[in-house]
């Protein structure tokens, strides 16, 4: 049954429609500057995300949160350039990423390395296009409890076509005292929402920004309630769990916050109301 509601979510966002106004001559490109570190989010399909996907009993909750019972969500990637270092974070489906790429006066082959917060489909479509290896100089990195996961999963043979064109993924511990490709980024633990879900901070100039990956796909909803999982969660519990203690540490330490389901630009602050949190997204 849940391979069955992913199979939904997936084909349902494919299906979605292309057009938020945004920050870079209607794109789908935001583009914030972190230290020495550009920072871009690329927005790969838009949509809406049903209460009816939420794990609670407390509809009140959910009717006082979303009324219409649809929150705005999207899909996205997010892009890390520093120099001549072109890094992705995920891949979306791969819908847009490449004309966005080419408005970032960015090649396909300047990218030599891609992080992945985990393995979902649309977070991983992006790595093949036309049954070919769309980065052609990339190597893929994640978390090992991830990559079995992926084994298992509805997309293992998206899998096997990644292996056999970039090779086995090179593996991912996360350990904030190390840095990722530059020194800048670092891995976090953000397990729950699949085995292997990872973050990442960004730290330069003295500003720092994380991105939580799949942390949260109902931002109307799970600012609020926390507690609040979602169907697509391996395991909710643990997702709420994480999603408590991280919002709790960006609001403490002012962080910028980026979610790969938060409806565009997907960038701002967490702060704490007492009651839960609220998001202040910044603006497009």
């Amino acid at each position: 049954m849940k391979i069955f509601s992913y199979f939904l979510f997936f084909l349902f966002f494919a299906v979605s429609t292309f057009g938020q106004t945004t920050s870079e001559s209607d794109t789908g490109i935001f583009h914030l500057k972190i230290g020495e570190i550009d920072f871009y989010t690329l927005q790969d399909a838009s949509s809406t995300m049903g209460n009816n996907l939420m794990l609670t009993d407390d509809k009140e909750a959910l009717q006082r949160l979303a009324p219409t019972g649809q929150s705005p969500s999207s899909v996205s990637l997010f892009a890390i350039k520093k120099g001549s270092e072109v890094i992705l974070i995920d891949t979306g489906f791969g819908r847009k990423t490449f004309q966005q790429l080419h408005t970032l006066n960015i090649k396909p082959e300047e990218v030599k390395n891609i992080l992945l917060t985990h393995s979902h489909g649309d977070h991983v479509g992006g790595l093949i296009q036309d049954g070919k290896k769309a980065f052609p100089n990339a190597v893929i990195w994640l978390d090992a409890r991830e990559l079995e996961f992926w084994k298992s999963g509805k997309s293992k043979d998206l899998l096997e076509q990644c292996q056999k064109f970039y090779g086995e993924p090179k593996t991912l511990i996360p350990d904030e005292k190390s840095a990722v490709i530059i020194p800048e980024i670092v891995s976090i633990d953000l397990t729950g929402h699949t085995p292997g879900h990872l973050g990442f901070l960004i730290s330069s100039g003295g500003k720092k920004l994380i991105v939580v990956g799949d942390l949260l796909h109902n931002g109307a909803i799970q600012f609020s309630r926390p507690d609040i999982s979602i169907q697509y969660d391996s395991d909710p519990k643990k997702a709420a769990e994480i999603r408590l203690k991280t919002m709790k540490r960006a609001a403490g330490e002012n962080w910028k916050f980026a979610a790969i389901h938060l409806p565009f630009p997907g960038v701002g602050y967490v702060k704490d109301n007492g009651d839960g949190f609220h998001f202040e997204p910044m603006n497009q």
